[in-house]
């Protein structure tokens, strides 16, 4: 996204001639055409003034420079139902924005700057007014974003912006939705922020506004639930927000405002939040999105320019009204075309394609097609054509396209990639303490690209008269102890270097520094931690790091190791080397390898111990230069963290008697760092509820089971004094009351002996169960207390048999002979079969033969996975099976299930990706799988074939696609199933406890407590075992691990363990015993379950 520059908007207003409305002149409800003044604090009044709002008001500057802190402001304004103001740089309250408050009774002002932008001049004015004034301006623009989310509750979502026009494109959509908008850097979330985020964990998605250019895919991943709005510009981002927002937007009003000024579409906010009106932002020009604005609009709907005429044309208003956006300049074509290295060529546009997608590029090498990618940079005007390896030495011809102009051909050369040039950078030699001399260097191949460190320069060769020179990866090693010589007694070195392949070669004089060391200079910038912690007394594990800036002896901005560590005095320390100076022995700095890249330093702290400070103690970490330069870098080391403040949180469901469900809270320690290990949480005292540990490390509060209905407190008390109490409604005992009936799943028309089943999910589904709260009761691995009995109202022609109930019980329905029959399903107790507690019906219809005319085939929607070797097909790749069903249909359309075997074959059109099973039989009997693809595809498709006997006695064809894909499969749930129906198994009614006989040897050594085993079988599968659910809607992918949890086991591994792919192993349970276990998927989904032998 391009970054629009700003200006200073309240000059920019100033010196212009913009029209003007006064108040009071609309009728009310009526938003007029424009809303304007002369200056940007008048159009802000006369905003205000369009909201009704009184009694309180939001104050921001109008300087640039002051405006980005009320970026944020929007939300705010609406949740406190206050309208934004502006005021000056100046020591005086704005005069017009003086008089709207007196006008609106304004009794409370919200101040987004610090004194530094709104003066504390103008903050006494205020409060000379008898107005209470709270300043909300942070350390910088993100922590002012924090504390004005932190005036706002409720909060459930977020959005997240960098640039200026980002944030302004959602205000008024997260103003009406009261969601905070906070600000972040492009390639790290700000501290403030991410603590925010930390400490309100009912906080669960995000809207990230913004390109990847703007807020990195690492900061969006670190978001919670976050969804990108994005365009290419920000007008392009304007447009795209206002689309994804369409359906919660109501267009009978719509804001018009300039993206450059920005200060108008700022106070805009609330009011556009108001109505829930979308502001469109424009350059001066009529934007993109004019055509989807018109598409929305009424003959009703009134399209407001905020701002005077200077700012919004009319021709701008109006063409947003019209839906006529201003036409790109000129046609879209190519500028240049060149190749970028030995793999690449550059396509430069005069314009950024109104489609990327449209754009074709051909290349040839003579007549030979090229296989090439295409990336596209974030402004959509170069487009890089790859291949995937180096080009063979030639001319080639790129043909653009874009959709069926030709935009025309370019002939490249593209010869093998080869030195071109080698440069010495240094102009002094540097020299250790040891006499051993450094210099650097670089490398650029024929395209002008940096290839230092690539292999093509590791054949150069150096040399010297003074010592043997040594070349890696852009550093020269001097060492003159062959020859004995001491480098500084020599006025200048020559160093001369060459590539024999390409025959280039370089030489340079270097005057020999007169002072020991490889540095000039090093400055220490700031402490940074990975994980946003804080260096804390007794920490030893947390690693933190230095950011600096080091130039060596040349003035050249440097990074290498050897010239960091050998240009800084250093000492051993405990047998750490390289260590700086610091002002505390328990805090550590040192030069080491960078991790990423070993051929770079790193300045590294830790905490070595704890020394029990009871306050918080200055650190002082130094760095000195041989050269004679120090810098200095001051740091707080914390006390020991421990938890200060444990806040419980009332949970939004239902808790019944005999449940234990998870109670949320918030933990900080005194540094106001969120905690959630449970291993950080000692030293609470909790009434009424009981932390557990997860099986990741962290925690979870749960309240303690009741026996009976009625208030429950729950109370948290740390050491620190804090208290936190939360009254809970227990609800009666959870009991069926409702049946649901997916009808869906049911053929009401059948022929003349076909018969289909339900149950409660074991294999069919169509039944579930709701407790008088809501919420699903587990049928197929619960307690067996409930059943549902199926009675036909008329059992000659549509029959029934079999009770459904947990485990795998089904209920099997029967078409006997022609007719209609009601079948009703009965929930009921199994306790008190005679009670009924809900019913469902449904009517069936049996067909004659005669009457079924046509046959259909389903369609399969979704890809399957290609995984499986199709040689050997296990019970894993049948899960990921395609099974589209035969049906018969009525000369109304309707389906019919058929009767029998009907079908008499089945074939696929690519037998090298797909492999049938199942190819005659059932209506239901074929079953598609797809196999590993070849040469790194993605994807595969084939036609299934199915031929079928007809009732008329001919043969029939039907054919559906099916697409298969190798993106690997992605738990969204994971599940503890246990089979109750089982003898010997139970399971208590939140499913986390299970009860197993010994006696019955379901879990008997051997046994795979996961739906397949290693080899894909399930042969020998338990009846309690873990699956996970994927994208594909299937249970067949393996899990990361299941293990045995130690703390919560009273049977010895000897007795009963399990690996990693869930075979039990050990002599056996017995009578008394319990192991706690748990599932875990390879994206971090636990489940964990007790079980209890008897």
């Amino acid at each position: 996204m391009k970054k629009t520059k700003k200006v200073l908007a309240s000059l920019a207003i100033a010196g212009m001639t913009l029209s003007m409305l006064p108040y009071n002149a609309f009728a009310a409800g009526t938003v007029p055409t424009r809303i304007a003044g002369i200056s940007a604090a008048q159009t802000a009044a006369a905003i205000a003034d369009q909201t009704g709002w009184t009694g309180t008001a939001i104050l921001a500057s109008s300087a640039s420079y002051g405006m980005v802190d009320a970026l944020t402001a929007g939300p705010l304004a609406s949740y406190l139902k206050a309208p934004i103001l502006l005021t000056g740089a100046g020591n005086a309250l704005d005069a017009d924005t003086k008089t709207e408050l007196l006008k609106l009774a304004v009794k409370n002002v919200y101040v987004t700057s610090g004194t530094a932008v709104i003066s504390q001049a103008v903050l006494n004015e205020l409060t000379g007014m008898g107005i209470t004034v709270t300043p909300l301006g942070g350390i910088d623009r993100a922590a002012t974003s924090v504390n004005i989310a932190k005036k706002m509750t409720g909060v459930t979502k977020v959005a997240v912006a960098n640039g200026l026009q980002d944030a302004l494109s959602i205000a008024a959509i997260a103003s009406a939705a009261n969601e905070p908008i906070l600000l972040t850097d492009k390639d790290a979330i700000p501290a403030s922020v991410a603590a925010f985020l930390a400490t309100n964990p009912g906080i669960t998605a995000s809207d990230v506004i913004g390109g990847t250019g703007i807020i990195s895919d690492v900061v969006k991943a670190a978001l919670p639930s976050a969804t990108r709005h994005a365009g290419y510009t920000a007008y392009d981002t304007n447009n795209q927000i206002i689309q994804d927002f369409s359906s919660s937007l109501d267009f009978s009003n719509v804001y018009v405002a300039n993206g450059v000024t920005a200060i108008d579409a700022l106070a805009g906010a609330p009011l556009a939040a108001q109505t829930k009106s979308a502001i469109v932002l424009t350059d001066g020009t009529v934007p993109a999105v004019a055509t989807f604005i018109h598409s929305k609009l009424t003959a009703g709907s009134v399209v407001t320019a905020l701002g005077g005429s200077a700012v919004v044309t009319d021709a701008v208003r109006t063409g947003v009204l019209n839906g006529t956006p201003t036409p790109a300049q000129g046609d879209l074509a190519v500028s240049s075309v060149s190749a970028v290295n030995a793999s690449s060529f550059k396509v430069v546009f005069n314009q950024a394609p109104a489609d990327t997608s449209k754009v074709s590029f051909t290349v040839l090498r003579s007549t030979t097609p090229v296989t090439v990618s295409t990336t596209w940079n974030t402004a959509k005007t170069e487009a890089t054509v790859s291949s995937s390896s180096n080009l063979p030495e030639g001319s080639y011809t790129i043909a653009v396209k874009n959709d069926t102009t030709d935009l025309g051909t370019s002939t490249v050369a593209v010869s093998p990639q080869k030195i071109a040039k080698i440069n010495i950078t240094s102009t002094k030699l540097s020299i250790t303490a040891a006499n051993i001399g450094y210099a650097t260097y670089n490398v650029l191949d024929q395209y002008g690209n940096d290839i230092t460190t690539s292999s093509l320069a590791k054949s150069l060769t150096f040399q010297s008269g003074v010592g043997t020179v040594t070349a890696t990866n852009g550093l020269l090693k001097v060492d003159p102890s062959a020859s004995g010589s001491n480098l500084m007694q020599f006025p200048t070195i020559t160093i001369t270097g060459s590539d024999t392949t390409s025959g280039v070669s370089t030489n340079a004089t270097l005057n020999t520094s007169t002072v020991l060391g490889t540095l000039s200079n090093i400055t220490l910038n700031s402490l940074t931690n990975a994980d946003g912690k804080v260096l804390t007394d007794g920490d030893t594990s947390s690693v933190f790091y230095i950011d600096y800036t080091a130039t060596d002896i040349s003035g050249n901005a440097t990074k290498d190791y050897n010239l960091v560590v050998n240009g800084l005095i250093t000492s051993t320390i405990g047998g750490n080397q390289n260590c700086l100076t610091t002002s505390s022995s328990n805090v550590l700095a040192q030069v080491v390898a960078d991790p990423s890249d070993s051929n770079k330093a790193a300045l590294k702290v830790s905490v070595i111990g704890n020394s029990n400070i009871a306050m918080d103690l200055p650190v002082t970490i130094t760095a000195m230069s041989y050269a004679g330069t120090t810098s200095t870098l001051n740091a707080t080391l914390k006390k020991a963290s421990s938890v200060d403040t444990f806040t419980l949180m009332v949970p939004a469901y239902d808790i019944a008697v005999g449940e234990q469900k998870e109670i949320p809270f918030s933990a900080v320690d005194q540094n106001g760092v969120a905690l959630t290990k449970y291993s950080d949480l000692s030293g609470i005292t909790f009434t009424g509820a009981t932390l557990y540990p997860n099986i990741d490390g962290t925690a979870i509060l749960k309240n303690n089971a009741q026996a009976t209905d009625g208030s429950k407190v729950i109370t948290a008390s740390t050491s620190t004094g804090k208290y936190s109490s939360i009254t809970i409604n227990i609800q009666k005992a959870a009991k069926a009351d409702t049946l649901a009936l997916d009808s869906s799943v049911l053929v009401s028309a059948m022929q003349t002996s076909a018969s289909q089943k339900v149950d409660f999910g074991y294999d069919k589904g169509g039944l579930s169960v709701k407790d008088q709260y809501g919420r699903l009761i587990d049928m197929t691995g619960g307690s067996d207390t409930y059943e549902v009995q199926a009675v036909s109202s008329n059992d000659s022609i549509v029959s029934t048999a079999g009770i459904s109930k947990v485990g795998q019980n089904q209920t099997t329905i029967t078409a006997e002979a022609p007719g209609t029959a009601t079948v009703t399903f009965q929930l009921v107790a199994i306790a008190d079969p005679s009670v009924v507690i809900d019913s469902k019906s449904v009517t069936f219809s049996v067909i004659k033969n005669e009457d079924i005319k046509g046959y259909t085939l389903d369609t399969v929607s979704t890809p399957i996975y290609a995984n499986a070797n199709l040689s050997k097909i296990t019970g894993r790749d049948t899960d990921y099976h395609a099974n589209p069903k035969v049906y018969g249909t009525t000369s109304s359309g309707s389906k019919v299930l058929l009767d029998g075997s009907p079908i008499i074959g089945a074939f696929v059109d690519n037998t090298t990706d797909f492999a049938i099973e199942g190819s005659v039989g059932a209506y239901d009997s074929v079953k598609v799988i797809a196999g590993k693809l070849a040469n790194n595809l993605t994807e595969s498709t084939t036609t299934l074939t199915v031929t079928l006997l007809g009732t008329d006695g001919a043969v029939k064809s039907l054919t559906t696609p099916i697409k298969a894909s190798t993106a690997a499969p992605v738990a969204s749930t994971i599940i503890a199933k246990v089979d109750s129906s089982v003898n010997g198994v139970s399971v208590s009614p939140d499913g986390d406890t299970v009860t197993v006989s010994v006696a019955s040897g379901v879990l008997a050594p051997n046994k795979v407590m996961a739906r397949f085993d290693a080899d894909g079988s399930s042969t020998n599968r338990a009846a309690v075992y873990f699956y996970a659910l994927d994208q594909y809607g299937t249970k067949g992918m393996p899990l990361a691990q299941i293990l045995k949890v130690a703390s919560g086991s009273t049977l010895t591994d000897a007795q009963f363990n399990v690996k990693p792919d869930g075979v039990i192993t050990g002599t056996g349970a017995v009578v008394g015993g319990t192991v706690t276990l748990s599932g875990v998927t390879n994206n971090g989904l636990v489940k964990t379950i007790k079980v209890i032998f008897n």
